[in-house]
């Protein structure tokens, strides 16, 4: 099996420097990568992807195409970067047929390799409800020098790259990171990838079980976009826990309507918090950031019919309980929501400073909602 590498800056002829080979693995302040190297790495997918005569390649190809898969040619791996679970690769099959690319997610550590377990299932049972989710293949673990490394294999979104807030010259705006270049966008474009996480959020929100995806951020790219087109289309490619926000054994019309309400606060303030180009000091979107999120929770609840006891559109159910709330109300439930926040955390100087003017224009979307 032909199979060559690259690592920005430290690679050429399709393999990767022997002294980078050598060299330990970046690892996460809050974690020991136990001295596992690079080219431990390496041994560790080849390994996987030469098993059994190529088993797990075979499958990654049966899964575009049903029958008769092309003749794979070559396999390129492009070593990406360093996360707090993962070190994360582009796996490309060259074959007759052309070049398909795939995600590595691939976890050296006894905490990463949990959350490569629990990650590869929850993605698994939450395709169904989104296809802005990576459809996933092939959760494998491998012994190199008596380490376990574990990753998995997952659909690659080709064009898509993260965003973060940055600082413009018109003030904060979106920045997408598309390889070297960078691009900044409208505020239509901004408007619409926020509209677009929260839309996505609520399709996987459970309001039965009070079900949802948490945590996730945006600083932490948790969320990529594709700008080629006119309209901006996004994808959330990672699920670290699917566990209800609340426990209730009984559960009432008003409860699902109650945590409807709480998920939605909950969201518009998440929705707005970043950091600048993704590592700086916290961010705040902008007050158009409120209404996105208020439009893509409803676009969310659009398939949601006779939830529970309520018969017909879930949305309209939650539409009319929303506005029969005052703005006393919904403070009291962003106090809530900001005091489910670690108090270390380095959001709450934020959170303090912006939380009475965001929920006076959550008050103000949601009224308008009603009064259209």
């Amino acid at each position: 099996m032909n199979i060559t590498w690259s690592l920005p800056g430290h690679s050429g002829g399709g393999t990767i420097d022997q002294d980078v080979l050598e060299t330990p693995l970046p690892a996460d302040r809050d974690y020991d990568e136990a001295g596992l190297c690079y080219g431990h790495y390496v041994r560790a997918v080849e390994s996987v992807l030469e098993k059994d005569g190529g088993q797990v390649v075979t499958g990654l190809l049966h899964t575009l195409y049903a029958e008769n898969p092309p003749e794979l040619l070559s396999i390129h791996v492009a070593i990406l970067k360093h996360g707090h679970f993962y070190h994360p690769a582009c796996m490309t099959l060259h074959t007759s047929a052309g070049a398909h690319p795939f995600v590595i997610n691939l976890a050296v550590t006894p905490e990463g390799g949990a959350c490569a377990d629990r990650e590869f299932a929850l993605l698994g049972k939450l395709a169904k409800k989104s296809e802005a989710l990576p459809r996933v293949q092939s959760l494998e673990s491998v012994m190199v020098d008596g380490h376990n490394v574990v990753l998995f294999f997952g659909e690659w979104f080709e064009g898509f790259h993260e965003f973060h807030q940055t600082m413009g010259t018109d003030g904060n705006q979106v920045v997408v990171w598309a390889g070297q270049d960078h691009h900044l966008v409208s505020k239509g474009v901004e408007t619409s990838i926020y509209r677009q996480a929260a839309e996505i959020l609520t399709r996987l929100y459970n309001p039965l079980t009070f079900e949802l995806v948490q945590p996730w951020h945006h600083a932490a790219g948790d969320f990529v976009v594709n700008i080629e087109s006119k309209l901006p289309e996004v994808k959330l490619i990672t699920v670290r826990q699917y566990t209800p926000m609340v426990n209730v054994e009984e559960v009432e019309a008003e409860d699902l309507l109650e945590g409807a309400l709480y998920f939605l606060m909950m969201l518009s303030i998440r929705n707005r918090l970043d950091r600048y180009d993704g590592i700086g000091e916290v961010a705040w979107v902008g007050d158009h950031g409120v209404a996105a999120t208020v439009d893509g929770f409803f676009d969310g609840l659009a398939d949601q019919n006779d939830v529970g006891g309520l018969e017909g559109p879930f949305g309209v159910w939650v539409e009319k309980y929303l506005a029969a709330h005052t703005i006393d109300d919904f403070q009291e439930t962003a106090l809530a929501v900001m005091s489910s926040f670690n108090p270390r955390a380095s959001e709450m100087g934020v959170l303090k400073e912006h939380l009475a003017v965001h929920v006076t224009g959550f008050y103000r979307v949601i009224k308008g909602r009603n009064e259209n």
